[in-house]
């Protein structure tokens, strides 16, 4: 009897355990889901996102309109980026263990990389509404204005030629109307310079970055490559 009472008592002990943890997981689930990409309280328009070969990457995206931001493959002949601020996408029950007292501003995905080639951080997603301004990620120079090989029409890739390191070509994808001012040989200013609007992608492609920040359906892609 003593020893049915005694295992009785540790399962019970368990199973509040267990309790605990599935709780501290759906809370911490939901509030990953909630958290903004960067507190727009604390963030100005050039806020640096990552960084590749000796260039910041600032947001292409203003603070306060960004939807979400997830790092993905898009190819072999892409730069790999130094992603700045917290992975979302990393273990929550180890998130749990691990004492936070003060949270990265910035929050991104690592996405899947669904049989994509290339270096995890490859390209950025930045989400945002169609429409939304669309800001110079770097300080450089405007090297070509081409329309965007996945969109076809409405979308365009504007390459730039950075100015801390101009042997690297930045380019933002999936940008919509492109600024009357913003031509090849145009001066840029990371997170100041407007070089168009979000295209809206999403009423012909489906976003990834939609299934980790249910808003984003619509972004504009960051990547770096290198010049040959």
């Amino acid at each position: 009897m003593y020893r049915r009472r005694r295992a009785l008592a540790a399962t019970a002990v368990a199973l509040g355990v267990l309790a605990l943890v599935l709780t501290a997981f759906l809370q911490g689930s939901r509030t990953r889901e909630g958290t903004l990409p960067i507190d727009p309280n604390g963030a100005g328009p050039d806020v640096v996102l990552a960084d590749v070969a000796g260039v910041a990457i600032s947001s292409p995206i203003r603070p306060e309109d960004l939807t979400g931001l997830g790092y993905h493959p898009e190819g072999e002949s892409f730069l790999e980026m130094s992603p700045r601020g917290k992975n979302l996408s990393g273990n929550v029950l180890l998130g749990l263990l691990r004492s936070d007292p003060a949270p990265e501003k910035i929050r991104y995905h690592l996405m899947h990389p669904a049989e994509r080639p290339g270096p995890r951080t490859g390209a950025l997603d930045v989400g945002a509404e169609a429409g939304t301004p669309v800001y110079a990620p770097v300080n450089g120079t405007i090297v070509s204005v081409r329309p965007d090989p996945v969109l076809q029409e409405g979308a365009n890739v504007v390459e730039i030629k950075p100015t801390d390191n101009p042997d690297v070509r930045v380019s933002v994808s999936l940008v919509g109307k492109i600024d009357a001012e913003v031509g090849p040989g145009s001066p840029v200013e990371a997170g100041m310079t407007s070089i168009g609007t979000v295209a809206d992608s999403a009423r012909v492609l489906k976003s990834q970055l939609a299934s980790y920040a249910p808003d984003a359906d619509n972004h504009v892609t960051v990547s770096a490559s290198q010049v040959s």
